[in-house]
């Protein structure tokens, strides 16, 4: 059992993700069954299905509009003091919610980015990893600031900041505006470095589009008037 797994609602983004989600799911319940899961799901497969027998909270988001409302409506729809963002697809170690949870009650941080780059994972396209590696950089240089990971799908979030971020929802990837926001408002940050496993099924991925979206929530997030 995690201290404060009834202080956590672990989020998801789902699509199509029925050869992964009961897997996923079981395994958060045996770290504790006081978690909170919020699952916001565009699949036409048996995904919801299969989440809400398992007692997970299920918000429809169809026909899908795009990753960035998702996200935006999963932390909406969570209730809990501390969120835990995850991606659906068996990538991100669950075994760290507890040393994330604990970062934000405990140590007093406000976000806890789990870092995927301190070394290339094995299942990481080189040229992903070099991408990601270039906009860390970018972002650090903007933002006079170490950034390790903007794309990381594993996070934790106190709640009470989160409805404060002035983050444009539209759009993918989302999670960089979610890290640099925090990083210019002043909140307290912990980088944490995970594993990064090989998922199951197909990636959604579009990496052209996750570039080009890169390049303008760093902008927004450096430059927009607040």
């Amino acid at each position: 059992m995690i201290k404060y797994g009834d202080k956590i609602s672990l989020t998801m983004i789902t699509l199509n993700e029925e050869k992964s989600v009961e897997k996923v799911i079981r395994e958060i319940q045996n770290l504790d069954e006081r978690i909170e899961i919020v699952i916001v799901d565009s699949s036409t497969d048996s995904t919801p299905k299969i989440a809400e027998r398992l007692g997970a909270n299920v918000y429809y988001q169809y026909p899908p509009i795009g990753y960035g409302p998702a996200m935006d409506y999963a932390l909406k729809c969570s209730s809990r003091e501390i969120i835990i963002t995850v991606d659906c697809d068996d990538t991100y170690p669950l075994n760290k919610v507890d040393i994330f949870s604990r970062a934000i009650i405990e140590d007093n941080y406000d976000l806890v980015d789990g870092n995927r780059l301190a070394r290339k994972p094995d299942n990481m396209p080189y040229i992903n990893f070099l991408a990601n590696y270039f906009f860390a950089l970018i972002a650090s240089i903007l933002f006079f600031k170490r950034v390790e990971d903007l794309h990381s799908g594993m996070r934790a979030y106190r709640k009470t900041i989160v409805n404060n971020l002035p983050y444009e929802v539209s759009g993918v990837s989302l999670p960089v505006e979610l890290l640099l926001w925090p990083i210019r408002l002043g909140y307290k940050i912990k980088i944490v470095n995970i594993e990064y496993k090989e998922r199951i099924g197909d990636s959604k991925l579009e990496p052209l589009k996750a570039a080009w979206w890169t390049v303008i929530r760093i902008l927004r997030a450096r430059f927009k008037k607040i």
